[in-house]
């Protein structure tokens, strides 16, 4: 049996780990705000540090340099849409609810969303610390949802002449764009709307029967 100072100890180290879980949290919605409104270069670690409630050095403990806060808020917004990846996706209407999902998910949080859209420009910028991230990630998404949608022709779902990159490449541009329609008029647009409503519609378009159709 343990001794009450064993106990203590353990309750002590708890408490810590609590309070460095939070303040981490507190940390990332803080550089998420300001990475998103300056982008990276232009985003202070002292600016974050006061929006987050603690230290510059309070900061640093967490992330030894402001590239390693920025890139774990990258990994941070990739969050929403990892799951689509470790899914079993077995037929293309599969494919478009994970879709939604995922984008529900991301809309919960509109800070992620808005540093998203900068990390849209800023992964061309010679040697920013995202510089070709966007490149790999597009190409993932090919490798993983191309198959897919060739799958949903080979088995029927689709009509014969579908374009299987063509069609995940519009899958694709319709939440690129409807997000950033969303950011410049986020009190008129409904995000996860719309972009639900523009994904079933090209289901319809390309799915060979209504058996395969959300229904209405």
């Amino acid at each position: 049996m343990a001794s009450p100072g064993e106990d203590t100890a353990v309750v002590v180290d708890d408490k810590r780990i609590v309070r460095g879980d939070t303040r981490r949290t507190a940390i990332l919605a803080a550089a998420t705000r300001e990475f998103g409104r300056k982008g990276y270069e232009s985003a202070r670690i002292a600016d974050i540090a006061r929006a987050a409630g603690v230290t510059d050095a309070g900061v640093l403990h967490h992330f030894p340099r402001k590239k390693d806060l920025f890139l774990a808020v990258v990994e941070l917004r990739e969050d929403a849409y990892r799951e689509l990846y470790l899914r079993e996706i077995t037929t293309v209407r599969d494919l478009c609810d994970g879709l939604v999902a995922a984008v529900r998910r991301a809309a919960q949080d509109p800070d992620l969303v808005r540093f998203r859209r900068m990390l849209t420009g800023a992964a061309g910028i010679e040697g920013h610390p995202i510089e070709g991230r966007h490149r790999r990630n597009l190409e993932r998404a090919l490798e993983a949802f191309v198959p897919v949608v060739r799958g949903g022709v080979e088995s029927g779902e689709l009509v014969a002449d579908t374009d299987p990159e063509r069609t995940v490449l519009e899958l694709l541009a319709l939440n690129e764009g409807i997000r950033d329609q969303w950011l410049t008029l986020p009190e008129r647009i409904d995000y996860v709307g719309t972009f639900e409503a523009a994904v079933d519609a090209l289901y319809r378009r390309i799915a060979a029967h209504t058996g395969h159709a959300p229904p209405d």
